[in-house]
């Protein structure tokens, strides 16, 4: 039930910065496109194999909360043309070493604060929030980490999410992470 709560409060959070967001900055993600050897390819993205299937999530709203007692920076990813689902979730802490570079996270149960969620075609939702700490933990690592506003964030992830009311898994491999922070 904590569980479900606290979901709840972090959509609303999302929902009411996405709006705000939205509202007076254009996500860059959505209309930036480059152009290479005859195809287009979106400039700012989260993609994966998930379960073996290739995903490319286009549609970014990247935030940075600057609370000194809860810096962090959310990252909601959908498809292209604001389809809802599937989608996936970053909520990333800043480390006690400080945001840097080539900073690495292994993410699951202990750590729940800083987590990954995947939203499913059909609504199942997976994360590392229920990965045990006795499985390998999910894997994220930033090659470039600026914590600014426009500042670069990319970087690769690697690993297992869970549901917490079976023991169903969902595999994420070959994960690259493009974007910008937006404010």
């Amino acid at each position: 039930m904590k569980k479900i709560a606290l979901s709840i409060i972090a959509l609303s959070t999302i929902v009411f910065f996405a709006c705000e967001e939205k509202s007076t900055t254009k996500p860059s993600s959505t209309t930036t496109t480059t152009t290479t050897g005859g195809t287009t390819a979106a400039t700012y993205y989260v993609s994966a194999n998930v379960n073996g299937v290739f995903k490319e999530f286009t549609n970014l709203v990247v935030y940075r909360n600057e609370d000194p007692n809860d810096e962090s920076l959310l990252v909601v990813a959908g498809l292209p043309n604001n389809v809802t689902k599937p989608s996936i979730e970053f909520n990333i802490k800043k480390p006690s070493a400080g945001w840097s570079d080539n900073m690495s996270y292994a993410i699951n149960l202990e750590n729940a604060t800083t987590y990954i969620k995947y939203t499913t075609e059909s609504g199942r939702v997976y994360t590392t929030s229920n990965i045990q700490t006795d499985v390998t933990p999910f894997k994220l690592n930033f090659s470039k980490f600026n914590f600014v506003k426009a500042g670069a964030v990319v970087g690769t992830m690697v690993g297992r999410l869970a549901i917490d009311v079976d023991t169903t898994t969902l595999n994420i491999a070959d994960g690259k992470i493009m974007m910008v922070c937006e404010n």
